[in-house]
């Protein structure tokens, strides 16, 4: 059946074309800017007790997700006075990206075979009152080394 005996259905299809080819010259509506999440700063100063672990063991700091930004931190253990070891004060300057402030630490200790175990804990950062202002925080971590556990031959004890 041709076009022309269709009046209503040609009349529908030009309503159609005529509305698209109006819509088409008027420019598209902006979108929404996304809002921006305010990043804390904070201090952090850590203060790591680890137990199981003895001179030449490595530790590092480092983020362990992309929310959490500051630069990682390498430290040797020089010496073993008692157990568990005492690692000097860990400052790092720490930046949360999330809306909740939390900095997830990723803790690796290293022994001197190369075997490593990694340990994450995670830091609710302060707010932050202004730009200028950073606040200072200090947070204490127990860690225990499974290499005590493993080990073929006991450490001997001090007489």
């Amino acid at each position: 059946m041709p076009i022309v005996a269709r009046p209503r259905t040609l009349v529908t299809l030009l309503a159609l074309a005529v509305a698209g080819a109006a819509q088409a010259d008027e420019p598209a509506p902006r979108p929404t800017p996304t809002p921006r999440i305010e990043t804390v700063n904070n201090t952090v100063k850590l203060d790591l007790q680890i137990s199981g672990v003895e001179q030449g063991w490595k530790v590092e700091v480092r983020p362990a997700n992309p929310g959490s930004r500051f630069r990682p931190v390498v430290r040797q253990v020089k010496q073993t006075q008692g157990d568990p070891v005492r690692l000097d004060q860990i400052a790092i300057d720490a930046r949360s990206l999330s809306a909740d402030r939390d900095c997830a630490l990723a803790i690796v200790l290293t022994d001197p075979e190369g075997e490593s175990q990694t340990f994450k804990r995670s830091i609710r950062l302060l707010p932050q009152p202004d730009a200028e202002v950073v606040p200072e925080l200090s947070k204490t971590f127990y860690l225990r080394s499974s290499s005590v556990a493993i080990r073929d031959t006991p450490r001997p004890r001090p007489n």
